[in-house]
């Protein structure tokens, strides 16, 4: 399965562009909050 980079952010990248450190993008993750895609132990977000 190939991610598209024009839909999906890296967790990094959602990082950085939302200001919040990994803790926080994990509970805005599980609370449902964000739209994302997990592939292997990585996860992607939507951009929109």
């Amino acid at each position: 399965m190939e991610i598209d980079e024009n839909k999906y952010l890296s967790s990094k990248e959602t990082m950085k562009a939302l200001k919040v450190s990994s803790c926080d993008l994990m509970h805005l993750r599980v609370s449902g909050k964000l739209k994302f895609i997990k592939k292997g132990n990585a996860y992607f977000y939507e951009k929109s």
